[in-house]
Protein backbone atom coordinates (compact mmCIF):
# COMPACT_ATOMS: atom_id res chain seq x y z
CA UNK A 1 0.00 0.00 0.00
CA UNK A 2 1.27 3.77 -0.81
CA UNK A 3 2.17 5.34 2.27
CA UNK A 4 4.21 8.13 1.90
CA UNK A 5 3.40 11.45 3.37
CA UNK A 6 0.88 13.44 0.98
CA UNK A 7 2.66 16.98 0.03
CA UNK A 8 -0.19 20.09 -0.51
CA UNK A 9 0.48 19.70 -3.92
CA UNK A 10 0.67 16.75 -4.37
CA UNK A 11 -2.83 16.33 -3.20
CA UNK A 12 -4.17 19.45 -5.10
CA UNK A 13 -3.30 17.44 -8.19
CA UNK A 14 -4.99 14.11 -6.85
CA UNK A 15 -7.76 15.58 -5.90
CA UNK A 16 -8.50 17.33 -9.19
CA UNK A 17 -6.95 14.35 -11.62
CA UNK A 18 -9.74 12.24 -8.85
CA UNK A 19 -12.66 14.40 -10.05
CA UNK A 20 -11.39 14.36 -13.72
CA UNK A 21 -11.27 10.36 -13.30
CA UNK A 22 -15.12 9.83 -11.29
CA UNK A 23 -16.71 12.17 -13.60
CA UNK A 24 -14.98 10.44 -16.81
CA UNK A 25 -13.61 13.62 -18.07
CA UNK A 26 -10.49 11.46 -18.41
CA UNK A 27 -12.80 7.67 -19.57
CA UNK A 28 -11.51 4.94 -18.64
CA UNK A 29 -8.43 3.14 -20.62
CA UNK A 30 -7.39 6.71 -21.21
CA UNK A 31 -3.18 7.25 -21.27
CA UNK A 32 -2.48 9.69 -18.60
CA UNK A 33 1.23 10.93 -18.64
CA UNK A 34 3.24 12.30 -15.87
CA UNK A 35 4.97 14.46 -18.25
CA UNK A 36 2.28 15.90 -19.89
CA UNK A 37 0.31 16.63 -16.01
CA UNK A 38 3.48 18.22 -14.80
CA UNK A 39 3.96 21.01 -17.46
CA UNK A 40 -0.23 21.32 -17.63
CA UNK A 41 0.12 22.42 -13.91
CA UNK A 42 3.58 23.58 -14.04
CA UNK A 43 4.93 21.66 -11.29
CA UNK A 44 7.91 19.01 -10.71
CA UNK A 45 7.24 15.48 -11.80
CA UNK A 46 7.79 14.12 -7.85
CA UNK A 47 3.88 15.43 -6.53
CA UNK A 48 2.46 14.05 -10.07
CA UNK A 49 4.40 10.61 -9.26
CA UNK A 50 2.99 10.94 -5.96
CA UNK A 51 -0.57 11.95 -6.78
CA UNK A 52 -0.62 8.50 -9.28
CA UNK A 53 0.83 6.17 -6.90
CA UNK A 54 -2.16 7.65 -4.86
CA UNK A 55 -4.60 6.82 -7.77
CA UNK A 56 -3.32 3.58 -8.41
CA UNK A 57 -4.13 2.68 -4.36
CA UNK A 58 -7.66 3.32 -5.07
CA UNK A 59 -7.77 1.61 -8.04
CA UNK A 60 -8.27 4.18 -10.45
CA UNK A 61 -4.98 4.38 -12.44
CA UNK A 62 -3.07 1.05 -13.34
CA UNK A 63 1.25 2.01 -13.76
CA UNK A 64 2.38 -0.22 -16.18
CA UNK A 65 6.38 -0.42 -16.11
CA UNK A 66 8.19 0.84 -19.50
CA UNK A 67 4.48 0.88 -21.16
CA UNK A 68 2.91 3.74 -19.47
CA UNK A 69 -0.15 4.98 -16.80
CA UNK A 70 -3.95 4.33 -18.08
CA UNK A 71 -7.22 5.07 -16.07
CA UNK A 72 -8.22 1.84 -14.90
CA UNK A 73 -11.07 0.00 -16.54
CA UNK A 74 -14.53 0.14 -14.61
CA UNK A 75 -14.97 -3.48 -12.68
CA UNK A 76 -18.66 -4.51 -13.15
CA UNK A 77 -17.60 -7.50 -10.65
CA UNK A 78 -16.86 -4.81 -8.10
CA UNK A 79 -19.46 -2.52 -8.38
CA UNK A 80 -21.71 -5.72 -8.18
CA UNK A 81 -20.68 -6.00 -4.46
CA UNK A 82 -20.79 -2.16 -3.68
CA UNK A 83 -24.16 -2.72 -4.33
CA UNK A 84 -24.52 -5.44 -2.41
CA UNK A 85 -23.15 -3.07 0.83
CA UNK A 86 -24.84 -0.31 -0.13
CA UNK A 87 -28.02 -1.91 0.20
CA UNK A 88 -27.77 -3.65 3.29
CA UNK A 89 -26.32 -0.70 4.63
CA UNK A 90 -29.34 1.63 3.39
CA UNK A 91 -32.12 -0.75 4.65
CA UNK A 92 -30.91 -0.34 8.21
CA UNK A 93 -29.29 3.07 8.50
CA UNK A 94 -32.59 4.84 6.62
CA UNK A 95 -34.57 2.60 8.55
CA UNK A 96 -33.03 3.35 11.75
CA UNK A 97 -33.47 7.11 10.81
CA UNK A 98 -37.07 6.66 9.92
CA UNK A 99 -37.70 5.29 14.07
CA UNK A 100 -35.96 8.44 15.32
CA UNK A 101 -37.14 11.03 12.46
CA UNK A 102 -37.15 14.66 13.68
CA UNK A 103 -39.36 16.99 12.29
CA UNK A 104 -36.89 19.67 12.31
CA UNK A 105 -34.98 17.53 9.63
CA UNK A 106 -36.91 18.22 6.81
CA UNK A 107 -35.92 21.50 5.92
CA UNK A 108 -32.21 20.16 5.16
CA UNK A 109 -33.41 17.12 2.86
CA UNK A 110 -36.26 18.87 1.32
CA UNK A 111 -33.86 22.06 0.52
CA UNK A 112 -31.43 19.46 -1.50
CA UNK A 113 -34.23 17.88 -3.10
CA UNK A 114 -35.30 21.16 -4.91
CA UNK A 115 -32.16 22.23 -5.66
CA UNK A 116 -31.81 18.69 -8.16
CA UNK A 117 -35.53 19.56 -9.30
CA UNK A 118 -34.11 23.18 -10.18
CA UNK A 119 -30.87 21.52 -11.37
CA UNK A 120 -33.47 19.06 -13.75
CA UNK A 121 -35.33 22.60 -14.97
CA UNK A 122 -31.67 23.82 -16.40
CA UNK A 123 -30.55 24.19 -19.62
CA UNK A 124 -26.99 22.33 -18.87
CA UNK A 125 -25.82 20.38 -21.47
CA UNK A 126 -26.56 16.61 -20.98
CA UNK A 127 -22.86 15.85 -19.82
CA UNK A 128 -22.93 18.70 -17.56
CA UNK A 129 -26.39 17.86 -15.65
CA UNK A 130 -25.25 14.88 -15.73
CA UNK A 131 -22.42 15.14 -13.57
CA UNK A 132 -23.69 17.99 -11.33
CA UNK A 133 -26.84 16.18 -10.33
CA UNK A 134 -24.44 13.10 -9.26
CA UNK A 135 -23.17 15.36 -6.96
CA UNK A 136 -26.13 15.98 -5.84
CA UNK A 137 -27.34 12.57 -5.24
CA UNK A 138 -24.21 11.94 -2.94
CA UNK A 139 -25.04 15.02 -0.96
CA UNK A 140 -28.61 13.47 -0.36
CA UNK A 141 -27.29 10.32 0.70
CA UNK A 142 -24.67 11.71 2.68
CA UNK A 143 -27.45 13.66 4.45
CA UNK A 144 -29.47 11.22 5.61
CA UNK A 145 -26.65 9.06 6.76
CA UNK A 146 -25.30 12.08 8.99
CA UNK A 147 -29.35 12.87 10.36
CA UNK A 148 -28.95 9.06 10.97
CA UNK A 149 -25.87 9.00 13.12
CA UNK A 150 -23.79 7.08 10.28
CA UNK A 151 -21.61 9.68 9.08
CA UNK A 152 -18.34 7.25 9.50
CA UNK A 153 -20.06 4.46 7.39
CA UNK A 154 -20.57 6.63 4.42
CA UNK A 155 -16.83 7.56 4.81
CA UNK A 156 -16.12 3.96 4.44
CA UNK A 157 -18.53 3.91 1.54
CA UNK A 158 -16.62 6.47 -0.20
CA UNK A 159 -13.40 4.81 0.71
CA UNK A 160 -14.53 1.91 -1.90
CA UNK A 161 -16.72 3.81 -4.52
CA UNK A 162 -14.85 5.06 -6.94
CA UNK A 163 -15.82 2.60 -9.62
CA UNK A 164 -18.99 2.98 -8.51
CA UNK A 165 -19.33 6.29 -8.86
CA UNK A 166 -17.57 6.40 -12.62
CA UNK A 167 -20.68 3.69 -13.28
CA UNK A 168 -23.44 6.31 -11.84
CA UNK A 169 -21.61 8.83 -14.19
CA UNK A 170 -21.18 6.82 -17.10
CA UNK A 171 -25.33 5.63 -16.80
CA UNK A 172 -26.36 8.88 -16.52
CA UNK A 173 -24.84 11.45 -18.62
CA UNK A 174 -26.81 12.21 -21.52
CA UNK A 175 -30.25 10.50 -20.05
CA UNK A 176 -32.58 13.31 -18.43
CA UNK A 177 -35.31 10.49 -17.75
CA UNK A 178 -32.75 8.32 -16.00
CA UNK A 179 -31.82 11.32 -13.36
CA UNK A 180 -35.79 12.49 -13.26
CA UNK A 181 -36.06 8.85 -12.45
CA UNK A 182 -33.62 9.18 -9.71
CA UNK A 183 -34.94 12.39 -8.21
CA UNK A 184 -38.32 10.66 -7.85
CA UNK A 185 -36.89 8.09 -5.95
CA UNK A 186 -34.90 10.55 -3.77
CA UNK A 187 -38.48 11.84 -2.87
CA UNK A 188 -40.48 8.44 -2.54
CA UNK A 189 -36.93 7.25 -0.04
CA UNK A 190 -37.81 10.79 1.82
CA UNK A 191 -41.46 10.42 2.08
CA UNK A 192 -41.48 6.93 3.45
CA UNK A 193 -38.80 7.89 5.99
CA UNK A 194 -40.96 10.43 7.38
CA UNK A 195 -43.75 8.44 7.56
CA UNK A 196 -41.83 5.70 9.18
CA UNK A 197 -43.07 3.25 6.84
CA UNK A 198 -40.53 -0.02 6.90
CA UNK A 199 -41.76 -2.36 3.92
CA UNK A 200 -41.99 0.42 0.96
CA UNK A 201 -39.01 2.25 2.42
CA UNK A 202 -36.88 -0.95 2.16
CA UNK A 203 -38.30 -1.91 -1.71
CA UNK A 204 -38.12 1.40 -2.52
CA UNK A 205 -34.01 1.25 -1.59
CA UNK A 206 -34.01 -1.49 -3.71
CA UNK A 207 -35.01 -0.55 -6.72
CA UNK A 208 -33.06 3.01 -6.26
CA UNK A 209 -29.86 0.98 -5.49
CA UNK A 210 -30.49 -1.96 -8.52
CA UNK A 211 -32.51 -0.59 -11.31
CA UNK A 212 -30.08 1.61 -12.93
CA UNK A 213 -27.72 -1.57 -12.86
CA UNK A 214 -30.01 -3.81 -13.90
CA UNK A 215 -30.71 -2.02 -17.08
CA UNK A 216 -27.26 -1.27 -18.19
CA UNK A 217 -26.82 -3.97 -20.18
CA UNK A 218 -27.19 -2.66 -23.83
CA UNK A 219 -25.18 1.09 -22.88
CA UNK A 220 -22.72 -1.24 -21.46
CA UNK A 221 -22.47 -3.51 -24.60
CA UNK A 222 -22.15 -0.12 -27.09
CA UNK A 223 -18.81 0.47 -24.70
CA UNK A 224 -17.27 -2.29 -24.38
CA UNK A 225 -13.79 -0.51 -24.35
CA UNK A 226 -14.47 1.29 -20.76
CA UNK A 227 -15.21 -2.15 -19.23
CA UNK A 228 -13.28 -5.22 -17.50
CA UNK A 229 -14.16 -8.47 -18.59
CA UNK A 230 -17.15 -10.00 -16.59
CA UNK A 231 -15.47 -13.06 -15.01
Amino acid sequence: MYTKKRTATSEAVYQKLKEQILHLELPPGSVISEIDTAAKYEISRTPVRDAFKMLETEGLLEIRPHVGTFVSLIDLNMISDILYMREVLEQSVFKDLASSYDRSQAFRIRLILQRQRELLDTDLSADELGRAFIISDNEFHDALYELAGKKNVMNFLKSINSQYERFRTFLNMGDRNNLLNLYGDHMTIWEYIAEGNYDKLANSISHHIYDGFNSSTEIVYKHPEYFKSIR
